[in-house]
């Protein structure tokens, strides 16, 4: 699926609401959606079901931060072009997702879109988290209306609206 110029701006909105303090998602189902997102929480002491990175950070290769490499989660690798979600990006995020075990995906290519797969995925009650650039940390509890939200681009990006 490619990326449809009809989202690109709905997407530089926040799905979500930024977090203030990572302390305040003890106790919550955590997935996390790019480098930087993943490497806060991690280094933060929270354990999160899923991370979700690329090795990248704004565009700039960083490499993988420590605190994944460390991360004690099963790893998977798929290949997901920029402005794509490809059947392995899908694939991974429901398997890491219902196995109810911490994974971690590394990507070969782009991981930002996978935040809507996250969503669609995530069980109800989850917080999905991902950076915003230049702006902060964004968290999307996984409710009914966010998966449907998530739904709807999916669809969008299927039929090329």
């Amino acid at each position: 699926m490619r990326l449809p110029e009809s989202l690109r701006a709905r997407l530089k909105e926040p799905l979500g609401d930024f977090v203030k303090d990572l302390r305040s998602l003890r106790n919550k189902t955590l997935v996390c959606v790019g480098d930087q997102a993943s490497k806060d929480v991690v280094a933060a002491g929270l354990k999160p079901l899923l991370c979700v990175y690329d090795g990248r950070i704004q565009r700039k290769t960083v490499g993988v931060p420590p605190e994944l490499k460390n991360y004690d989660a099963t790893e998977l690798r798929v290949a997901n072009p920029a402005g794509t979600l490809s059947d392995d990006a899908f694939n991974a995020v429901e398997t890491a997702l219902h196995s109810g075990k911490p994974h971690k995906i590394m990507v070969d290519g782009e991981e930002d879109l996978m935040t809507l797969v996250a969503i669609a995925y995530a069980p109800l009650g989850a917080v999905v988290l991902y950076g915003q650039p230049s702006k902060g940390l964004v968290a999307v509890t996984v409710t009914k209306e966010s998966k449907d939200k998530a739904d709807s681009m999916l669809d969008e990006m299927q039929n090329g609206c």
